[in-house]
């Protein structure tokens, strides 16, 4: 056997540089996305009653620093901003003077203005973000589906609204809109708020369409997509007589529909294929018993009709299911769809795609995970925990619009479902230097490194080539 025998290559000994090095180098160019579309000037003109002392820094300087740290991911708790304060590359990456860089005193003192009232300011941030993402993609229809998240905060011995959720954990449960695995529109709610808590869905939904059709388009098609704990008689109506919206929930097999079901022959059943699994659907007028202000609903009964060998499942292993939807020609509102060139939507079968269609909205609630590093939430105050969460979903609807923005077509191997971790392994996590000559600031990267990421592509990207910024009203 060959033994080793590059001595030359030996490490011989350690010494230290005086040469600025940051290990985050990607960093620099996601802040300065940032900076280029105007979300640092948004929240300049948008969170205006947070009132900071003289001697403390501009609150803009504050989120960037709290929404880098939020990215890079790579430590979880806020006593890592004490550890940053001494990185000379970490606040050369983050272009911030190294005396300007955040104490994690300076950030629960700065969080410690946030009541839960004061919070609303974010949930406005996130909106507009909304609406500016609307405005890039432009979509004739809008789909946006409605779900709860616990965030699991079992092991936390003193948090405000930290109480029993439906997965058997103390924790919170938030209500969230997404669309195209973005956050859009999301309420802090302590963990024993269920679905259908109060007027929260419709509050909600009220909100983010009022702002599609004030901001956006006042004739674009909307279509909301529920589970069945938000199936309630009060919802349906409210979307269909008051803001005049489709909708898309699941229920619950209640015995009435079993019988109904049970009753119809295998001619009434058609079949839809989706991917490998064979599906039978049948559809029928329906409503339950408790319904008195809505007539009756378009149901669609659907279950598995073979596997992916062909065979057929016996009825114990079937995955049945139900949907209710005012998706119909004669719903007085269908003409929205047809004036949007979307007939495809008023199918029987695209309706139980957009049913089954839901685990992926579901894929945005687990990439915010993964994206927060932890569920935990670090704050004692309730005020304070939703002040946290709503910049930590800011954050993730950047990153996300990083990825569709500046990487897009496939420049470095992700695509717009790849994942946070995946992100920051990729195009966050490495190593450059910082060089100041003459009155330029420089980072450098290697040759190598610099032809796998195409970074000077990203960097043209990321200083405006190609991006819409986003539309800020005084």
């Amino acid at each position: 056997m060959k033994k080793y025998n590059d001595t030359r290559c030996r490490i011989n000994r350690i010494e230290t540089t005086n040469a600025t090095l940051s290990n985050r180098g990607g960093l620099s160019f996601i802040l300065r996305y940032m900076e280029t579309v105007g979300l640092f000037t948004l929240i300049q003109k948008t969170v205006t009653n947070i009132h900071c002392n003289a001697k403390s820094k501009p609150i803009p300087c504050i989120i960037r620093q709290i929404l880098a740290f939020f990215i890079d991911g790579s430590i979880k708790a806020i006593s890592g901003f004490d550890t940053l304060r001494h990185d000379d590359g970490y606040a050369a990456t983050v272009e911030v003077e190294k005396h300007n860089l955040l104490s994690s005193h300076a950030v629960k003192r700065f969080f410690g203005k946030f009541t839960f009232m004061k919070c609303s300011v974010l949930r406005t941030v996130l909106n507009t973000l909304f609406i500016w993402r609307l405005q890039v993609d432009k979509p004739s229809v809008i789909v946006i589906d409605v779900d709860t998240v616990v965030l699991d905060n079992d092991d936390a011995q003193c948090r405000e609204g930290v109480s029993p959720t439906y997965k058997k954990v103390k924790g919170f449960q938030n209500l969230q809109l997404t669309w195209q695995g973005i956050v859009i529109d999301a309420m802090f709610r302590r963990g024993s708020a269920h679905s259908n808590h109060g007027n929260d869905v419709q509050n909600s939904v009220k909100r983010v369409v009022d702002l599609i059709r004030s901001d956006y388009r006042s004739d674009v098609p909307i279509v909301i997509t529920m589970d069945s704990g938000f199936l309630d008689e009060k919802n349906l109506h409210y979307f269909d007589s008051v803001l005049n919206i489709f909708y898309v929930c699941q229920g619950k097999l209640y015995d009435t529909i079993k019988e109904f079901v049970g009753g119809c022959s295998t001619d009434c059943f058609a079949k839809f294929g989706s991917g490998k699994a064979q599906w039978e659907y049948v559809e029928f007028g329906s409503k339950l018993k408790s319904w008195n202000d809505i007539g009756l609903v378009r149901t669609i009964f659907t279950r598995l009709h073979s596997d992916e060998n062909g065979q057929t499942i016996m009825d114990f292993a079937r995955p049945d299911s139900v949907i209710y939807t005012n998706i119909d020609y004669k719903t007085k509102h269908c003409h929205s769809l047809n004036a949007a060139g979307c007939e495809k939507f008023l199918d029987v079968q695209s309706i139980i795609s957009l049913a089954h269609g839901r685990g992926k909205s579901e894929l945005a609630n687990r990439s915010l995970k993964e994206f927060m590093t932890s569920e935990h939430l670090p704050f004692k105050n309730f005020g304070m925990n939703a002040a946290y969460y709503y910049l930590m979903v800011i954050g993730h609807v950047m990153a996300e619009s990083y990825k569709r923005d500046v990487l897009r077509n496939d420049i470095v191997g992700i695509s717009s479902q790849s994942y946070p971790t995946t992100v920051r392994r990729r195009v966050i996590d490495f190593a450059a230097s910082i060089v100041r000559t003459g009155n330029c600031v420089i980072l450098k990267v290697t040759k190598a490194l610099s032809s796998i990421l195409n970074v000077k592509e990203i960097w043209r990207r990321c200083n405006g080539e190609g991006i819409m910024p986003i539309a800020i009203q005084c």
